[in-house]
């Protein structure tokens, strides 16, 4: 009952964002500024504590390293693959095939499985997806968008003020040095402790009631969809046998990072992609992306809630 209860709490969150968005209890306007809260406060607070937690050493290196050269070979993937789709979705590929969302998706699942405690497991894995997005990825998108050539000023500025970077940045920090767990074994600890926990205690349900009230497709593009979405399972496919080669040696017996991993790399593209993409026809064509790849991502989290738990 532990993993079907966890994927039904899942599923209901996600029905209940779905009702929200059918019966116009929820308007674009308020998802917007529920997503700003979450990335903007609740999730920042969420990876710093799972960062500043986190033991850091030599693996934690490797895998950082790993992870960022896997999403450079899926972002050139994108660009080689391209020509399978028709225009004008074809030089969106490498935006689709590449980077995982991790904070609307793979977080909240993966937290429902393993404990907020265990969260640092997955968040180590979405450090060098920050550093990426927030550098090549974005500006590339940019670039796409606007014909313009890719910027390093805007690179570093976009990094320098999102919170969720600044926030893995500073946890980084706090878990090399050990400050906050220096604090925590204090008397200050106890209060530090109780204003994240609630701070946090959202997360999960609002993500998921997000996550849900945004799946939604056109049925008129999912043919062109499922083309890009065959390509990213491929490509994702092939790129977890090294890492989970590499898991499985460092890691050995560790069913918390195996959880992680699988979660992880079965996330969907980055659900932010739109907010870049001003034309309309392939803004719909990502967000059927985006939905479709959701099922992809809760049968791989059916599979880790029956075997890992």
């Amino acid at each position: 009952m532990g993993a079907l209860g966890s994927l039904l709490k899942i599923l209901v969150m996600m029905a209940i964002g779905i009702f929200c968005r059918k019966s116009n209890l929820l308007s674009r306007t308020g998802t917007s500024e529920i997503k700003k809260l979450i990335t903007s406060i609740v999730l920042p607070v969420a990876i710093f504590n799972a960062l500043a937690m986190a033991e850091y050493d030599r693996k934690m290196v490797m895998l950082f390293l790993i992870i960022l050269v896997l999403l450079l070979i899926a972002f050139g993937v994108g660009f080689l693959a391209s020509p399978i789709l028709p225009e004008p979705y074809k030089r969106y590929l490498p935006f689709v095939t590449s980077v995982y969302e991790g904070g609307m998706m793979a977080f909240p699942l993966y937290m429902s499985l393993f404990g907020e405690e265990k969260l640092s497991n997955i968040a180590i894995f979405d450090i060098a997806t920050m550093l990426f997005c927030f550098s090549v990825f974005i500006s590339a998108l940019q670039a796409v968008e606007s014909g313009k050539k890719i910027n390093v000023s805007n690179m570093v500025n976009c990094a320098l003020h999102n919170p969720v970077f600044i926030a893995a940045v500073m946890g980084i920090f706090c878990g090399v040095t050990g400050l906050i767990k220096t604090l925590v074994g204090s008397d200050v600890g106890i209060v530090y402790t109780s204003i994240k926990d609630i701070i946090t205690a959202v997360l999960n349900p609002l993500i998921l009631l997000i996550v849900g009230y945004d799946f939604e497709f056109d049925a008129k593009r999912i043919v062109v969809a499922s083309k890009a979405i065959l390509v990213r399972v491929v490509t994702q496919g092939i790129l977890l046998i090294p890492l989970l080669f590499f898991i499985l040696h460092q890691y050995p017996g560790n069913t918390f990072m195996l959880g992680a991993v699988f979660i992880y790399m079965s996330a969907p593209p980055s659900l932010g992609i739109q907010s870049y993409i001003e034309t309309e026809e392939p803004n719909k064509f990502i967000s059927t992306v985006n939905s479709l790849y959701m099922i992809v991502t809760l049968i791989v989290y059916a599979i880790v809630a029956v075997t890992l738990t």
